[in-house]
């Protein structure tokens, strides 16, 4: 039988595999508003980055939690589609490294 450690070590993996799953569908969502300028999309856009900086933090991963955050904030204030692009390479960026 697997030990907490080993279990938690198994989530910690799942969890940065699904990542990339996660940053997919903010692109998704940003290419959504940047296509239709659907406030819809934006909203999405905020409450997934959202949902990436909590679940970051609790699985250990400080960097991601910053830049999901920045990413967040800026959708939440509306930036400018070229300002959300940059915060959601740099949470890409930071992912992949």
């Amino acid at each position: 039988m697997a030990t907490l450690d080993e279990k938690i070590a198994e989530l910690n993996k799942r969890y940065a595999a699904a990542l990339g799953g996660r940053v997919a569908e903010l692109e998704g969502y940003l290419e959504g508003y940047e296509s239709s300028g659907s406030f819809s999309d934006l909203e999405k856009l905020y409450k997934n980055a959202h949902a990436v900086a909590g679940s970051a933090r609790t699985f250990g991963l400080p960097e991601v939690t910053v830049k999901a955050k920045e990413l967040e904030l800026a959708a939440r204030d509306g930036a400018d589609t070229e300002i959300l692009h940059g915060k959601l390479s740099a949470l890409k960026d930071c992912i992949s490294s």
